[in-house]
């Protein structure tokens, strides 16, 4: 809106904002006017933003673009319908009278009002911002323009669902070199694009989904000049990043190929642009397929970035950081004749006791019993099946359970060898699973050999390039969550559930075929982008998580053999 359009009294913020704030956060701004449009004008934060601006602020046009236009149609909208509630008036009408009319009654009265004050249709018509390419704010190249104000003036012009919702008109009305170059601008002067995003989100929640295709999408222009390439769906469904290590992948892209270049205008001599790899695509797989398949998986990720903005979980990393080391060693010179000592990780430790001082017998962790967070040999797998936790099986004068095992189900001399193996599946350097051998078949062995009978019977080397990952690592009778309040960690799990995603993340990354056999939703939350996973395969009843053809989903039971067999 031009200062010419409002007069003095209307271009302040005490007036405009004023009469405008009833209205920029309404689903629908008027009971009276049936104005057109996408509302609310505002979401909740920028509305909380637009109510501080207008109490320090003299003039609209000092306002942020998108505040000062919500202050300008927010006030406009107010003064037709106040000029509506005055033609009401004339005939004794009220507001609230107005409302209680059938909706053929209201229309010809809001026509006869629009007849008489000049009122056209389109003036009932209220544009979104993102909408309004005459509210375009400068270009953020702009060299007189404080990195500051370029900021936020991105903040504004990124937040908007052109930019993050491949699925929406509004898609295509912006070029994917001026958005990247919008992009790399705002990074370029210090914005956070994963707050951008957060913000985004917010106040889009309905479109939110589409952000990591869209992240994707300028991943690979940037590398090949084309959104849809082998590259995006890789990226998406072919390693799952989650978004957040996909907007950090897209920030150090357009980080390095930004460029400044000269030119002359008569203005200014400073422009920008963004490097694209235009006919890339062919180099790029062709150097991947050269290096070979984890190499090149990790080539495809990163591309020729010289500063990787994250580090991938890798078989080194794994071994290095294992919160079980310290486990594992003490099993394995140990004997465990009679009562075993408590059996847990230090830095479970504190947690697991404070969840068990309250914890009834059925939910109990078990820490007499030897953990069980990996089966079988993790870096020869070629299917994962993720479960829930070890159970727990009371030992009686019938059957030997789980204590059983340490106490009189073994001699001294199969005892140690049969920590010993334990020991080595928590260092990931397991034997194949399930077992035939009787000396390490537990309770935990023969549940395992049953649910996998027929993948067995198919391909009997299966158990070769099988692993099994825990949820949890510790035995009880029924799981239990822990509780957030009792794990003093960001991501709610305790250190040695962390290292089971970072164990999952390691499969994705490889493309190992995982299968999801209880706890589908507690998987999900815990390792992002596993739901969006390519080759995931899921069961139909997860109270009975058998490996049949019948019970998984959509013909997974032959991708499973298929994969094995490979």
């Amino acid at each position: 809106m031009k200062k010419s359009e409002l007069s003095t009294r209307d271009r302040m913020c005490s007036v405009a904002g004023g009469m405008a704030r009833w209205f920029i956060d309404r689903e629908v701004p008027s009971r009276l006017i049936p104005f057109r449009g996408e509302f609310p004008l505002l979401d909740t934060i920028e509305t909380k933003r637009f109510r501080e601006a207008i109490r320090s602020t003299m003039w609209i046009e000092e306002l942020p673009p998108k505040l000062r236009y919500a202050a300008a149609e927010g006030s406009r909208m107010a003064r037709l319908e106040e000029d509506f509630r005055h033609y009401l008036s004339r005939y004794e009408v009220t507001g609230d009278d107005f409302e209680t009319w059938d909706e053929a009654e209201k229309s010809r009265w809001l026509r006869d009002w629009m007849k008489a004050a000049s009122v056209s249709e389109d003036d009932l018509t209220v544009k979104k911002y993102r909408e309004e390419a005459a509210s375009a704010p400068e270009p953020v190249g702009d060299p007189t323009i404080p990195d500051v104000e370029k900021r936020e003036i991105d903040d504004d012009r990124i937040a908007r669902r052109v930019y993050w919702d491949d699925l929406c008109s509004e898609f295509g009305r912006i070029g994917w070199e001026e958005k990247l170059r919008n992009l790399a601008l705002y990074i370029h002067y210090g914005g956070d694009l994963e707050a951008v995003l957060t913000r985004y989100k917010a106040s889009h929640p309905d479109y939110a989904d589409r952000v990591p295709f869209s992240l994707a999408y300028y991943i690979s222009y940037l590398r090949t000049g084309r959104a849809i390439s082998v590259l995006n769906d890789f990226l998406w469904r072919g390693v799952a990043l989650p978004e957040r290590r996909l907007a950090a992948l897209l920030s150090a892209e357009l980080h390095e190929r930004l460029e400044e270049f000269f030119r002359w205008d008569g203005a200014a001599n400073r422009a920008w642009t963004v490097r694209i790899d235009y006919e890339g695509e062919k180099r790029m797989m062709e150097k991947a397929m050269a290096l070979g398949v984890e190499r090149g998986r990790e080539f495809l990720i990163f591309g020729n970035l010289t500063i990787k903005p994250f580090t991938m979980e890798t078989k080194e990393t794994l071994l290095k950081e294992n919160p079980w080391l310290e486990l594992a060693e003490k099993l394995k010179n140990s004997d465990y004749r009679g009562s075993p000592d408590v059996l847990v990780c230090s830095g479970d430790r504190t947690a697991i006791e404070a969840f068990n001082e309250t914890a009834d017998e059925l939910h109990k962790i078990r820490l007499e019993g030897v953990p069980e967070p990996v089966h079988g040999r993790f870096f020869n797998a070629k299917v994962a099946l993720l479960t829930l936790n070890p159970g727990w099986v009371e030992c009686t004068d019938k059957q030997l359970g789980n204590d059983g095992t340490l106490k009189d189900g073994l001699t001294a001399e199969k005892r140690r060898y049969f920590l010993q193996q334990k020991a080595e599946a928590m260092l990931l350097k397991g034997r194949p699973f399930p077992t035939k051998n009787k000396t390490l078949r537990a309770i935990d062995t023969d549940y395992w050999n049953k649910l996998l009978n027929e993948v067995l019977d198919r391909c009997p080397d299966a158990t070769k390039y099988l692993t099994i990952i825990q949820y949890l690592g510790y035995h009880s009778k029924k799981y239990k969550d822990i509780g957030k309040r009792r794990i003093h960690s960001e991501s709610g799990l305790l250190p040695t559930q962390e290292f089971a995603v970072k164990l999952v993340r390691y499969l994705m990354n490889k493309g190992v075929l995982i299968v999801i056999c209880r706890s589908k939703k507690r998987w999900f939350a815990a390792v992002e982008g596993l739901e969006n996973y390519s080759n995931l395969v899921l069961l139909n009843n997860y109270r009975r998580p058998y490996l049949s053809p019948n019970n998984c989903a959509d013909d997974g039971f032959d991708a499973v053999i298929k994969a094995l067999k490979e």
